[in-house]
């Protein structure tokens, strides 16, 4: 029965942790004035997929350089690029600036610059590993129009949202840079020792086809 009762408390608990999560005031200068509308207004109702990386909000942390983390209840807008805070007033949006980040569910969501056809932009990334030369993964979804069947042979596709990830490497100065993950692609993107590197690789036989292997190299790179 007592340990029952202390299980009980322990929910509880955590239950009123929760809610008053939901009631935070993050200072103005964090919060876009206009919304990303929440649940993407306009969307048909019989849309596969969800615009989200995490479709539930879930209890993270927001982060402001020289200040102590807010506690909220966040989830990530891949397909508008935008961090959301679910508070007792409805949704907000967290502004996209450099000096705003975000963790949910163990990632850490940065904006950084990244190149894209000659372009230096903006975008969120999830931190894999810290150094001087890091790995990003961007949480990318596409939009993809209902199609309606052309005979009686095909059938009607319901608009959808699919996955769109990538990486990239980025280095200190630099924009981050998209690669695929293979050891050529790799290697090409950091600016210099690039040929210990491939030895480090081919000693240790990583061919950098996961994230694991990438982020061991990594690891290597920046003690060099």
């Amino acid at each position: 029965m007592i340990k029952k009762n202390l299980m009980l408390v322990f929910a509880l608990g955590a239950t009123f942790t929760y809610a008053q999560n939901t009631n935070i005031e993050l200072p103005t200068e964090f919060i876009n004035n206009t919304t990303l509308g929440g649940v993407n207004n306009g969307l048909p109702n019989n849309v596969q997929g969800s615009p989200y990386a995490n479709e539930e909000f879930v209890l993270g942390k927001v982060y402001a350089k020289g200040q102590e983390p807010y506690n909220g209840l966040l989830r990530y807008n891949a397909y508008q690029d935008g961090i959301e805070m679910k508070t007792d007033k409805g949704i907000i949006t967290l502004l996209k600036r450099d000096y705003l980040s975000a963790v949910m569910e163990g990632k850490h969501y940065r904006i950084e610059n990244y190149k894209k056809n000659g372009a230096i932009r903006k975008t969120y990334f999830v931190e894999m590993n810290e150094g001087n030369a890091r790995l990003l993964l961007k949480q990318g979804k596409n939009f993809v129009e209902e199609r309606v069947a052309t005979s009686s042979y095909s059938k009607d596709q319901p608009a959808k949202f699919e996955d769109d990830n990538s990486y990239y490497i980025i280095t200190e100065g630099n924009p981050g840079v998209e690669v695929r993950l293979r050891s050529k692609n790799i290697i090409a993107a950091l600016p210099d020792h690039q040929k210990e590197i491939a030895a480090f690789a081919k000693k240790n036989k990583l061919k950098m086809k996961t994230e694991e292997e990438v982020l061991q190299v990594l690891a290597y790179y920046n003690t060099l």
